[in-house]
């Protein structure tokens, strides 16, 4: 006789999976089964490494890159602020000002 097992786990997280299967030609079954031999005979759960979940780890694009700089240049202010704080307060408020007349 056997068992069902359910569970519930991420979409995401089994849509990958099933993709991962179908590449090495197994099922849903043979993935439950090999994970309760390895918990019998190493009486432990799978771990991940470090090392492993820094490889998963999302990257840009190089056109994700450029598009992300050119927002976060679009972003900034472009402001000489002099070393006196005190003249330096009140000048980038007066340059503030002046840019945001030119924008409206």
């Amino acid at each position: 006789m056997s068992k069902m097992v359910s569970a519930r786990i991420p979409d995401a997280l089994f849509d990958q999976g099933c993709a991962r299967l179908e590449e090495l030609g197994a099922t849903q079954t043979q993935l439950v089964k090999a994970a309760f031999d390895y918990l019998l005979e190493e009486r432990s759960l799978p771990q991940v490494s470090r090392k492993k979940r820094a490889v998963t780890r999302r990257r840009l694009t190089k056109e994700q890159k450029q598009a992300l700089a050119a927002k976060l240049t679009s972003c900034q202010l472009d402001i000489d602020i002099p070393t006196d704080v005190a003249y330096a307060k009140k000048a980038a408020h007066q340059m503030r000002e002046a840019k945001y007349e030119v924008v409206s």
